[in-house]
């Protein structure tokens, strides 16, 4: 069903509470986007993968993203549990080995996919490397119009950051709408934390960037500042109120409520396809399978935790807002400031993971993964961290060499299944 109007959706909500359907609650998708490159780590087309890919994987769904040398590998939902997850952890193991193969095969080259927030190699940053689609195509007519923009010693084209970064993505059902909007209000606050959390984006067209999490500032500059944190002037109390905030924005092509959602890239959103879901954008995907596993059990513990014991009086807009720029320039080395009382990032997430683990275990589950969030707060260090160490270490050597070589070392912890640190 498509919402072309906001009196579409008001007679469909009207319809819901005379015909009342019960959804499960926290049934989770996920997307993964990662680049198909070389052992140097220049780019390579995806477009005859992505057909082979959906041939023979039933329960997943391959798709083209913005670059042509990205594939977004889209789950198909499920209730959650952190067996659910264990099953995933498989599966992507697989589906990521059946990538290089088919690719290889295609290419007649050693192939990796590359599953960091930001694509290294210059050569991405080219109208080459922009998927040959309609959608594709116009977005980045649309982007053009903005200033190029400046990276370490270097401009790049708004219109080309899109195919150099790359996110996983976790779609989660509500109970009913109210319940879907209670869901994004607590993501919402939820964004800096997770940003710190998740930072993974330290080296774009070959240079260092300042920030511990350049990816999601690019995009928002590639937009022209419309996308990132959504342009809110209170939480939305209905879907009613959300619609209506989407309505009143500039559109590009879109023409109904779902797909003025997917135009705007914006931190959290509610997607309109039924039963309505909440969709969490802000985390960069991670080297090993297990480790955006670790954001997705995180994600939906906290969440749970947010909505079973979490506050009542939800902070302002305007505080998630600096936390959120606060957690892209410095990820756990910084300070939150919440209800206009400072806390260092790293004992605000330390106290975060122990809700979160709370929230698995009113699933009567047991966290599996979150661990892994664990050492890197209580080290401080994110992948992004880890990433930047290796390039810096890289003295002497050409940029083509520098790429090369780390690309292949985060290759090796993909194949592994090894987190960063």
């Amino acid at each position: 069903m498509e919402f072309k109007t906001l009196d579409d959706l008001k007679k469909y909500l009207t319809f819901l509470k005379k015909h009342r359907r019960h959804p499960k609650d926290y049934v989770f998708g996920i997307e993964l986007e990662g680049a198909l490159v070389d052992k140097q780590g220049e780019p390579l087309n995806a477009k005859q993968v992505i057909p082979r890919l959906n041939e023979i994987h039933q329960n997943y769904e391959f798709s083209e993203e913005a670059g042509a040398c990205q594939i977004e590998i889209k789950s198909y939902p499920r209730e959650f549990s952190t067996e659910a997850l264990r099953e995933k952890e498989e599966y992507l193991i697989d589906v990521i080995n059946d990538i290089v193969d088919i690719a290889e095969k295609i290419h007649k080259k050693e192939v990796v996919f590359l599953l960091t927030g930001s694509n290294p190699h210059p050569k991405v940053l080219s109208d080459k490397w922009i998927t040959d689609s309609e959608r594709a195509k116009k977005m980045a007519q649309w982007r053009s119009k903005f200033p190029p923009i400046p990276v370490a010693d270097m401009l790049i084209k708004p219109q080309h950051i899109a195919s150099a970064i790359q996110s996983i993505h976790v779609h989660i059902n509500g109970k009913n709408p109210d319940d879907v909007v209670s869901k994004y209000n607590r993501l919402l606050y939820m964004s800096p934390e997770l940003i710190a959390l998740s930072a993974n984006s330290p080296i774009i067209g070959g240079k260092l960037v300042d920030y511990a999490e350049a990816r999601l500032l690019l995009y928002e500059m590639a937009d022209g500042g419309k996308g990132g944190f959504p342009d809110l002037k209170k939480y939305p109390k209905n879907i009613l109120e959300y619609a209506e905030y989407l309505f009143s924005k500039e559109k590009i092509i879109a023409t109904t409520l779902s797909e003025i959602v997917k135009e705007r890239h914006e931190d959290i959103r509610i997607q309109f396809e039924l039963p309505f879901r909440v969709e969490n954008r802000v985390c960069a995907v991670q080297a090993a399978v297990r480790e955006n596993l670790a954001l997705i059990e995180y994600i939906i513990g906290r969440l749970k935790y947010a909505q079973r014991w979490g506050r009542q009086q939800l902070p302002s807009l305007r505080e998630i807002e600096i936390n959120r720029i606060e957690a892209i320039k410095n990820s756990m080395r910084g300070r939150f400031v919440w209800n206009g009382k400072s806390i260092s990032t790293q004992e605000y997430l330390r106290e975060c993971i122990e809700k979160a683990e709370k929230g698995i275990r009113y699933f009567y589950d047991h966290p599996r993964y979150l661990h892994i969030l664990k050492t890197r707060v209580e080290r401080k260090k994110t992948s992004a961290d880890i990433i930047r160490n290796w390039y810096k270490k890289m003295e002497g050597e050409t940029e083509e060499e520098k790429i090369a070589r780390l690309v292949n070392k985060i290759w090796k912890h993909t194949l592994k299944n090894k987190p960063l640190l």
